[in-house]
């Protein structure tokens, strides 16, 4: 019986070493999704050096055997309409499915906007005009301030003197008629152009969104001539724990950047935290150095979210610490002027609630922003400095929203709520320190143009939406808005109450599968700012006189558009005219004095194009241009800030882990300029982009700007100074 049993033994252990390996398969579960979540069928999926591949259903959904042999395994996914990307799976596999997002070739066709409407809308049948700029292009964009990213956007320029202090305009209106968001929570500034951002971190942005169509129904006053929302990265429910970072260097202007954050995710709580610094010293044009146009930025970020079935809670703070900002100028040398310092304390909470069911969802948004900023300006006579001067604003803004979105059914939403912005706690103080023509202290006087600033803008609103007809969708608003002010100037508390009514009617109608055409009639308004009421002193610019009799601007705007969306193409055609009334401008009464008024009414129109077209795959052509007029109805004669015609050209092709892009930017002579401007020629310029992975941690960029070395003024400010000259930026980025 022993032998037996041996024997057996014996023969199985034989026969195991004598046959041939027997190779395990595993099963990867995967679904394919585009990049804003929806499945992507009959997308191709293939083991790389490896025989093996299969087709995603209808959902997305697709199983394929792997060996068991290979630890690493790398998958190639490729459908028409998307880009070709490769992915790399590691084992062990767990049971849940792996998910695998796919790019677009035209993103337009899937991209979601809730600027333009405060609830997620296809961006393909929005009623307005809008722009989205991707985090990959922000990435890539090594941008030296956030101005920078949004200023080649579609009817998107720039204003201010130079250097590091410009800030956007849209359709031709900026110094507060555009609003800057941050997760929905407004930006405010008291330099006399309006907030800029700059404190922002690119690399925490998730994507910005803007909005040309004015949107004073959703968002109050100063969106009348758009809104810009700089969405921050919200990290997933699931995830691992994750770091990345990334450095810069540029050689205009010696720009030293370094970014690290990290992230993760436990129990449906996920968290993201992020530091940044920025520093730069002066940078050079053709001509030779520009004197103030040094900076130092930095940042401090940090987001926690908490995820569950029926609601999800999100707090976020930023910090933002700007050092020694220079504003160049034509007249440095007679008045050298710079911020010292600029705070931003950025706190939100938001929380929607979704327990209602499925045809309701309660939306909750505060926030709480104490600011300060510091500005100095010196006048110097004959290499003498004579004066000294030192302001300092400062205020608590905050902000409440309270919505309410309801889906009547299934045609039907309705949106309603009310907000509340403020300014508290807001005061100003000046500091004026004069010397002989010896450079002897004579004198020291010390001013408080106002304090006890306070403004309240509180609304109510509601909108429909209606996409019960064929191929159209019909949208409509109401807002009333209740709005105060006050500050204590002189030793005299001055008070003012106003009310606003605003409303617009949209359309968006799709003639065929790849086409549609929208239109809107709106009206908007804007509050004059605490500071262009009460705010009498230095400023960047000069010396500002206060007027506390301002109006409220007021506009009504007729905006339409044709888009074309196909699985190669997207094309975008809009027009639109606005007329603004009480339009507060602000006009020079002497030598650097400057005062304001509502001197104008005004007209604005324009025409807008743009595209982007693959004719092969992993080549794209794009680009955007427009044509702007804006006129005085009572003089005829131009208005301020109308920027002159641009054209933006650029190609782009993708060769595995590297892509390489060429812009050209041309921009007309400024031939018409406004009241407080100047005329200024015409430029052309090209850059050049590239990247390249170098595996799947590390990634280079490398950029050229004003590649042929061009000088030459971008803007008809009277105080301009040139451009940078030839710049290469170079960055490294990393991700595990």
């Amino acid at each position: 019986m022993k032998f037996r049993l041996s024997a057996l033994i014996t023969f199985v252990i034989f026969m195991i070493i004598l046959s041939p390996p027997l190779i395990a398969q595993d099963i990867l579960k995967g679904r394919v999704l585009s990049s804003t979540g929806l499945p992507v069928s009959e997308a191709r999926i293939t083991l790389l050096n490896l025989e093996g591949s299969t087709l995603s259903d209808d959902q997305g959904y697709f199983s394929l055997e792997l060996p068991a042999a290979e630890k690493r395994l790398k998958l190639r996914i490729q459908h028409p309409d998307y880009f070709e990307q490769e992915f790399l799976v590691s084992r062990p596999l767990g049971p849940e499915t792996v998910s695998f997002i796919l790019t677009p070739y035209i993103p337009q066709k899937e991209e979601v906007v809730v600027t333009a409407t405060r609830f997620p809308e296809p961006m393909a049948s929005l009623p307005a005009a809008s722009s989205v700029v991707s985090p990959v292009t922000i990435e890539e964009k090594l941008p030296v301030h956030i101005t920078d990213i949004v200023q080649e956007a579609t009817g998107v320029a720039s204003l201010g003197s130079g250097g590091f202090s410009i800030v956007p305009s849209i359709r031709g209106l900026a110094r507060r008629r555009i609003l800057l968001l941050v997760d929905g929570a407004r930006l405010s500034s008291d330099r006399r152009t309006g907030p800029n951002a700059s404190f922002l971190n690119p690399e925490d942005l998730d994507r910005i969104e803007v909005l040309r169509s004015p949107s004073s129904v959703y968002y109050g006053s100063d969106a009348i001539g758009g809104v810009i929302n700089f969405m921050t990265y919200t990290p997933p429910a699931e995830d691992h724990f994750r770091v990345k970072g990334n450095l810069k260097y540029g050689t205009v202007n010696e720009e030293r950047e370094v970014n690290l954050a990290f992230s993760g995710a436990r129990k449906g709580l996920a968290y993201y935290f992020s530091l940044r610094n920025d520093e730069a010293g002066n940078y050079q044009s053709p001509s030779g150095e520009i004197p103030l146009s040094y900076f130092t930025q930095s940042s401090l970020f940090g987001k926690v979210v908490k995820y569950s079935e029926k609601r999800e809670i999100s707090a976020s703070f930023l910090m933002g610490r700007g050092i020694n900002i220079g504003k160049p100028a034509s007249n440095s040398d007679s008045r050298p002027t710079w911020y010292p310092r600029e705070n931003q304390n950025l706190f939100q909470l938001a929380w929607k609630e979704k327990s209602f069911g499925p045809k309701a969802q309660l939306n909750f948004h505060f926030y709480l922003n104490p600011y300060f900023l510091e500005t100095r300006a010196d006048r110097i006579q004959n290499l003498v400095k004579r004066q000294e001067s030192f302001a300092r604003t400062e205020s608590t803004d905050f902000g409440l929203q309270l919505a309410l979105e309801y889906h009547l059914g299934p045609e039907f939403r309705l949106n309603a709520g009310a907000d509340l912005y403020g300014r508290a706690r807001a005061r100003a103080y000046n500091q004026y320190i004069n010397y002989d023509s010896s450079g002897n202290l004579t004198e020291i006087i010390d001013e408080y143009p106002y304090a006890g600033g306070r403004r309240t803008d509180s609304g109510l609103f509601l909108t429909l939406d209606y996409s019960g007809l064929p191929r159209l969708d019909l949208v409509g608003g109401l807002r009333l808005d209740f709005l105060k002010s006050r500050a204590e100037t002189g030793g005299e508390i001055l008070t003012s109450s106003k009310e606003a009514l605003t409303g617009f009617v949209a359309a968006s109608y799709q003639l065929f599968r790849q086409l549609s055409l929208f239109a809107n009639f709106s009206r908007a308004y804007r509050t004059p700012d605490l500071n262009e009421k009460f705010y009498t002193g230095i400023t960047g610019r000069g010396f500002i006189i206060a007027n506390p009799d301002l109006e409220n601007e007021s506009s009504q705007n007729l905006d339409a558009g044709i888009k074309i969306t196909g699985r190669r193409l997207f094309l975008g055609f809009y027009a639109f005219s606005y007329r603004i009334d009480n339009l507060v401008e602000r006009y020079l009464i002497g030598t650097d004095l400057y005062t304001y008024g509502n001197v104008e009414q005004g007209r604005i129109k324009g025409l807008e194009l743009e595209w982007e077209y693959f004719p092969v795959s992993r080549l794209s052509v794009f680009g955007n241009g427009f044509l702007y007029d804006g006129k005085s109805r009572v003089s005829a004669g131009p208005l301020n800030d109308i920027p002159p015609q641009r054209l933006i050209l650029g190609s782009r092709v993708w060769f595995g882990r590297f892509n390489l892009e060429v812009n050209g930017y041309f921009q007309a002579r400024k031939e018409n300029p406004g009241p407080s401007e100047i005329t200024i020629p015409g430029y052309s310029l090209i850059n050049l982009k590239a990247a390249y992975n170098l595996n799947r941690w590390f990634r280079l960029y490398f950029r050229i700007n004003n590649l042929l070395d061009k000088e030459y003024l971008a803007r008809p400010d009277p105080k301009s100074r040139p451009e940078p000259g030839r710049n290469f930026l170079f960055g490294l980025s990393f991700a595990y």
